[in-house]
């Protein structure tokens, strides 16, 4: 299911780089796709079928995805706001894909992904996700109103690069890895924030 995911994100871009007339296509591929994530997810660990080269393929075909996806509407948007948050977006998931690959080589263990790593790939697949299925399924075209767009991808953004920064920064003084938002709510809150 992992490789077919990176094949149906593969596909999806060729067609939408072709340009023959097959955007619907594509984006019932990168829709599907998405959903597989999803059912791939659940399927690992309701039978017990998680591996060491799914645990590798699974993060390289969400950033596979995420990418066509993200690059696909950089290119229908042509907004420079747009432009911009997606190479942010893009940006984390390069530097954070590099800085596992060098974990693992260093000293052969795997960097999970953590908790907040899922929700971050969750909001990017519904907010990607669905602007790809309004601008090329239903109704077929670019929104005019872009406020709501741009406070989803300000916030998609963030998440983003937030849930990298777990990965980065040191380990608070109990041992835990926090993101920068989960330091700033244990901060305010002056509470343990639980491991996320």
């Amino acid at each position: 299911l992992t490789v077919l995911r990176i094949l149906m994100a593969l596909t999806a871009a060729g067609l939408l780089i072709s340009g023959n007339g097959h955007r619907v296509v594509a984006a019932v591929l990168l829709v599907v796709a998405m959903l597989l994530d999803y059912f791939d997810g659940w399927y690992a660990r309701k039978f017990h079928q998680t591996t060491s080269l799914g645990a590798h393929l699974d993060p390289f075909a969400d950033k596979v995805m995420i990418a066509v996806i993200f690059i696909t509407l950089m290119l229908e948007f042509r907004s420079t706001w747009f432009s911009l948050l997606v190479c942010v977006i893009l940006a984390r998931e390069l530097l954070i894909t590099i800085f596992r690959w060098r974990v693992h080589e260093k000293s052969g263990t795997l960097v999970p992904a953590s908790m907040l790593g899922k929700i971050k790939t969750v909001v990017q697949c519904i907010v990607g996700g669905g602007l790809i299925f309004y601008i090329y399924i239903y109704p077929g075209v670019v929104p005019e109103s872009r406020q709501v767009i741009f406070i989803a991808m300000l916030l998609t953004a963030f998440i983003t690069v937030d849930s990298g920064l777990r990965y980065m920064l040191p380990k608070c003084s109990d041992g835990k890895k926090r993101s920068v938002m989960e330091r700033l709510i244990q901060y305010v809150f002056g509470m343990g924030a639980r491991e996320v």
